[in-house]
């Protein structure tokens, strides 16, 4: 409590105790699967297909069953969505070796200074050309593009690139953080042996010949910044025997001053030599950032040191500077690596977990096997979502068999979970890859996987009429769909329906839809037969978790279970008021219970617990819409 110590008008600001919860996103996707380009096992979130292109390539080619699907996707009116490559043995295409060569300092010949590689693993990677062309003594330029009939085009270009780590230009600071294409790093040579073929940067005086030494004083000061540790300045103390009379005492006295900067090797180990009529400032150092560089000044003008004074300064990096390559040269070797295991993916999932805001997993590439062993890596998918309560994950069955009866449903062996949910058949759409000049072989159209399409459909009904929408209907037109690979009749899905088994079908003024919103929830949980219902479930559950992370350690009486009846109660009216519940009333559509007696005992509160029961009544589709026509009886 505040203190009133004097007479007058207090104002304070005291919270309301209205504390919104926020809806959580239900339209976040998950794509897990193999990929040719972009970063392996990460997952990397996207807004938009051209996203999708610039990190990952796009279609790689017909049979790029992560492109394809990501592309129907956001066709259909899908949003955010992670994408997760995952790839076994991977390898990048890199620059052979010698091909960025350095003068090499005191070796005998030219080194290797830089790797290149593209920057991420694959066969795309081979695409890439790179050249270097020095500048000066300390920098150089790099172009990175594409050879197109036989011409080489620049996507990238890097100006006054320079070796020194500790310079706003260095290039792997440069490259790595701005370039789409490539990555580099040092070369081994550099890495490992730094003191052979880094300088030490110096600056050497000019022509000192007839200099009278006698014309240094004591007191006289010298400014200087050495590795770019800092500007300092030495003063030059009482010579022997009373007079700086030869070069050796002056060398002498400034190593001294220099050395007692501090134990920094660049100090301490610092010298200053004559020799050939020219005084040299070296650092004690050798590496990259090596330097000596000399400020105006008395001392500096009279021993001619510094560019202002007419001295040259070199740096460390001098020597491993590259030199300017005779062509541009491709990059080599790279390889897509296999296809992803089961290792792969549960690592991926893993990952996950801490991903909060995903709501929809999709696994192209993936499919039920034709023969019933199933598939362990959806097995792993549906276990991930059944672990977290939040996301649910959207099942292939197999390409090329036809699910006419219900047998076959039970052949394939589906996995059944209220957080699993399967579409069928699969699509024909137009080949991306195809052109009747450029590409006429191809096939002009693919069959691909209806997951994805479901998923876009699910985030665009999320996004019209709310996640408590059934995502199908003669509203849920599917765009770039030039056919399907089985025809699904009324025979047909009478089988199917009650299987969980969601159907795509032309229907007759809409064209291919979504006929069909059942999880593969069995006959155990039918409270959670449907996509919507399951969804808005998990919606809620995970908007009251995000929403009421406040009531953490406060304290657990009366006032605090009126404020989680309170919150909670308006979020549910928002979502009643919305549509998203049965009843005419609110009192007919959800209730929040909270409270001593009601939800809690003594021995609850004691424990740290609070309880909170939340119910609501959800909408379920209009499956069956039944009309019954009577007969008017002429009557008399």
């Amino acid at each position: 409590m505040p203190s009133y110590l004097h007479p007058g008008v207090y104002v304070e600001e005291i919270p309301s105790g209205s504390k919104p919860i926020e809806g959580a996103s239900t339209s976040i996707a998950a794509f897990l699967g193999y990929g040719t380009k972009g970063p392996i096992g990460e997952p990397e979130l996207i807004h938009k297909w051209d996203d999708y292109v610039d990190t990952f390539g796009g279609v790689s080619s017909e049979s790029d069953a992560m492109g394809l699907a990501v592309s129907a996707f956001y066709l259909n009116g899908g949003r955010d969505a992670y994408i997760a490559r995952l790839t076994s043995n991977a390898k990048a295409a890199s620059l052979p070796a010698g091909k960025i060569l350095g003068k090499a300092g005191g070796a005998a010949a030219a080194i290797n200074v830089l790797n290149i590689s593209a920057s991420s693993a694959g066969d795309w990677g081979e695409e890439i050309y790179v050249k270097a062309t020095n500048k000066d003594a300390q920098h150089f330029k790099l172009e990175v593009g594409y050879v197109e009939d036989g011409a080489f085009s620049a996507e990238e270009v890097f100006d006054d690139l320079n070796m020194n780590e500790k310079d706003s230009s260095y290039v792997l600071t440069v490259i790595n953080s701005s370039s789409k294409l490539v990555k580099v790093e040092l070369a081994s040579e550099l890495k490992s042996n730094p003191d052979t073929y880094y300088k030490n940067g110096a600056s050497v005086s000019g022509d000192l010949a007839g200099i009278t030494w006698t014309e240094v004083k004591k007191d006289m000061t010298l400014a200087l910044n050495i590795d770019g540790l800092g500007v300092k300045t030495i003063t030059l103390g009482e010579p022997a025997g009373g007079s700086y009379s030869t070069s050796t005492k002056v060398k002498d006295e400034i190593t001294k001053q220099v050395n007692a900067l501090g134990a920094q090797s660049a100090y301490s180990s610092f010298a200053c030599t004559f020799a050939g009529s020219k005084l040299t400032l070296t650092s004690g150092s050798k590496g990259s950032s090596s330097s000596v560089m000399i400020f105006p000044g008395e001392l500096a003008t009279l021993l001619k040191l510094g560019t202002v004074a007419g001295g040259a300064e070199t740096h460390g990096t001098e020597d491993v500077v590259p030199k300017t390559m005779a062509s541009h040269e491709a990059l080599t070797d790279g390889d897509d690596g296999a296809k992803p295991g089961k290792s792969d993916y549960q690592e991926c999932f893993a990952k996950l977990v801490k991903v909060r805001d995903i709501s929809i997993i999709l696994l192209p590439g993936e499919s039920m096997s034709k023969d019933g062993t199933g598939n362990d890596i959806i097995s792993e998918a549906v276990s991930h979502c059944e672990a977290t309560k939040s996301r649910m994950v959207i099942v292939d069955p197999p390409q090329g068999y036809e699910l006419d009866q219900a047998k076959t449903v039970t052949e394939i062996n589906f996995t059944s979970s209220t957080y699993g949910v399967v579409y069928y058949p699969w699509v024909k759409i137009s080949n991306p890859l195809y052109h009747p000049d450029l590409n006429a072989t191809a096939a002009k159209t693919l069959t691909i996987a209806p997951s994805s399409f479901a998923a876009g459909m699910w985030s665009k009904i999320d996004g019209k009429r709310g996640v408590w929408k059934a995502p199908a209907g003669m509203g849920t037109g599917l765009l770039g769909v030039s056919g399907l690979e089985y025809i699904v009749e009324n025979g047909e899905q009478d089988q199917l329906n009650p299987y969980g088994i969601n159907c795509l079908r032309k229907m007759p003024g809409a064209g291919p839809v979504v006929w069909g919103a059942r999880t593969r929830a069995t006959k155990a949980v039918p409270e959670w037969r449907y996509v919507p219902v399951r969804r808005t479930a998990i919606m809620i559950e995970q908007s009251i978790y995000d929403g009421i992370q406040w009531a953490v350690f406060e304290p657990n009486d009366h006032r605090l279970w009126s404020a989680l009846r309170a919150n909670i109660g308006n979020f549910l009216n928002g979502l009643f008021r919305a549509g998203a519940f049965q009843g005419e009333k609110a009192s007919d559509a959800y209730f929040v219970r909270c409270g001593k007696g009601d939800t809690m005992t003594q021995g609850d509160i004691d424990a740290g617990q609070v309880i909170v029961i939340v119910g609501f009544a959800p909408l379920k589709p209009a499956e069956f819409v039944i009309v019954r026509i009577q007969q008017k009886v002429g009557q008399e």
